[in-house]
């Protein structure tokens, strides 16, 4: 074993050659004697240096301790290992550090699909559709790229998500912009509260608030309809709602309120259909037997309502049975006052209308020489002065 100075390295295999080194030495100018000594000399230092000898820890050169060296190692190794060492400890730490910084991420994404989760049951969405709507969401903790913003906005684009807020798929077809959630919620309770104060909480349901939020009918509008069907027909006599329900089939259902809700009909139009079923009720409390659908809309557009009728009928009713025998009497005049004719006048002002009535009586009076109480009483009593 020997101990190199210049590289630091014990070399265990090495095995000294003291007759070499005396040889080497006598070569250089050394006396045999003193070139023996030195090989005594350097043998002995070779022997203390050594791992193994009491100067293990003391460097030769400077007679001070010595880092340990590794017997067969250059120094460029030894720097290697060090640094492969501190690159390892390194990376370590930066998976470390990730790891907890996933932790932290997954911990705060969790927490905000929680939030989610729990504001999705004030929307009025069913037990099996917010089952449904977890299922997506616990999905999402998964995967990497889903945030909260994100899943809000795929979760929009679920059939079950578009079936709760089907009123804003109808809003975007038509070309409005979609209501956020909490405007599309307010809008409904805006619609509910309607509906209890006019004793119609029966037709708070989501498919009718959908509707009416997809063809944008305002709190306003709503309100005028329910008020215009409430008092106008609900509440009004039953002879009107069943002449309505006569007269326009499609009008289905015990509950009348609810077609008025219907965005396909304009409230104009609704309250001309209640007034013609009006006109068609008081004409059948009256006594007339011609009650067609056709002859009722013809006098609503001549601005005949429910007190118009109920006065108009109330001279017919009373005029008519006399005008319609006088007119089978002088048939051979072909005269002929009937109910149609009796319309006409009353509600029309139709001046033919009255020349028949009118000659129907001067013929009775003709025909009785005047002392027919009929024709001066019977029929002029209801015409309004107009005879």
């Amino acid at each position: 074993m020997a101990y190199d100075p210049v590289t630091k390295i014990y070399t265990p295999e090495y095995t000294p050659n003291p007759d070499k080194y005396i040889r080497d030495m006598i070569k250089k100018g050394a006396t045999p004697a003193g070139a023996a000594a030195s090989a005594r000399y350097q043998a002995q230092a070779d022997a203390y240096f050594a791992p193994t000898g009491p100067g293990a820890n003391i460097d030769p050169l400077t007679g001070g301790p010595r880092t340990p060296v590794v017997a067969g190692k250059t120094p460029e190794q030894i720097k290697a290992e060090e640094d492969a060492a501190a690159a390892a400890a390194k990376a370590a730490k930066e998976a470390a550090d990730k790891k907890a910084q996933e932790e932290k991420e997954l911990a705060a994404k969790r927490d905000a699909f929680a939030v989610i989760k729990a504001t999705l049951k004030t929307y009025g969405f069913t037990d099996a559709e917010i089952a449904e709507l977890n299922t997506f969401i616990e999905a999402g903790l998964t995967n990497a790229k889903m945030g909260p913003e994100q899943l809000k906005l795929d979760m929009r684009e679920l059939p079950t998500y578009k079936a709760r807020f089907a009123g804003n798929t109808a809003r975007i077809s038509a070309g409005l912009n979609a209501l956020s959630e909490s405007q599309y919620l307010q809008q409904e309770n805006d619609y509910s509260e309607i509906f209890k104060m006019y004793g119609v909480g029966n037709l708070a349901s989501r498919a009718q608030f959908s509707t009416l939020i997809g063809n944008a009918v305002s709190v306003t509008e709503v309100t005028r309809r329910i008020d215009a069907a409430v008092k106008r027909v609900k509440n009004a006599d039953p002879e009107i709602l069943k002449t309505l329900k006569n007269l326009y089939p499609t009008i289905t259902d015990t509950d009348i309120v609810s077609y008025f809700l219907k965005p396909a009909e304009t409230l104009p139009e609704l309250e001309r259909k209640t007034t013609v079923a009006e006109i068609g009720a008081t004409a059948k409390q009256f006594g007339m037997l011609e009650t067609g659908l056709t002859r009722f809309e013809d006098l609503q557009t001549y601005g005949v309502n429910l007190a118009k009728a109920r006065e108009g009928y109330s001279v017919i009713a009373e005029e008519l049975p006399t005008a319609t025998k006088l007119s089978s009497i002088y048939d051979e005049m072909n005269i002929t006052y009937g109910q149609t004719q009796a319309e006409e006048e009353q509600f029309k002002g139709s001046a033919s209308a009255k020349r028949k009535k009118e000659q129907l009586i001067e013929r009775e009076k003709t025909a009785f020489k005047g002392s027919s109480g009929v024709s001066q009483v019977s029929l002029s009593k209801g015409s309004k002065g107009q005879i």
